[in-house]
């Protein structure tokens, strides 16, 4: 309720007495609502941690980073399964039904992104020794394998998901 006919010093003090916690069924909302935002606050939270981290272990006798970053790229790339033979595989059907359609969809998208997690890899992985040049799409890259998180560039062509890296190419 706003109260009306007040000065000003009795709104600031009515004001001052509002409770900065609402419950999330004040505003409409499922009570659940405020364990989802704390969900997604602390994941955000985590996440720029992560990304402020100084990434020099060397000095300490670990692995520097780009080493660090080579080896996830060479691990990545013996995990990447085999492109799946599309031509034979349509040649096997003569006139597809709408789910084998989907299924050739499906398996062509797969395709591309395989393309593109092998390209990346490669291309990161010249970047890191000097045979080319970094470009801004490959630091990003670099910066999400060591980090551990799925990167965008793959994820964009990937089923949407919540998943890290590691869990990720497990399921992929």
């Amino acid at each position: 309720m706003i109260p009306e006919n007040m000065d000003v010093e009795r709104y600031l003090e009515y004001i001052g007495n509002i409770p900065i916690y609402q419950s999330p069924t004040v505003f409409g909302l499922h009570p659940n609502a405020e364990i989802q935002y704390s969900t997604n606050s602390a994941k955000s939270l985590w996440l720029n941690m992560i990304e402020m981290q100084t990434s020099d272990g060397a000095q300490a006798g670990g692995v520097n980073r780009e080493e660090f970053i080579s080896q996830i790229a060479t691990d990545l790339l013996e995990k990447i399964p085999l492109q799946f033979d599309l031509y034979n595989i349509r040649k096997g059907y003569d006139v597809p039904s709408p789910t084998q359609i989907v299924l050739l969809q499906e398996i062509e998208r797969v395709n591309i992104l395989i393309i593109r997690m092998l390209t990346s890899l490669k291309d990161l992985k010249r970047a890191l020794l000097g045979e080319i040049g970094m470009s801004q799409e490959l630091d990003v890259l670099s910066t999400q394998l060591f980090n551990g998180l799925l990167p965008a560039m793959w994820a964009a062509r990937a089923p949407q998901t919540q998943k890290q890296l590691v869990s990720w190419m497990e399921h992929f």
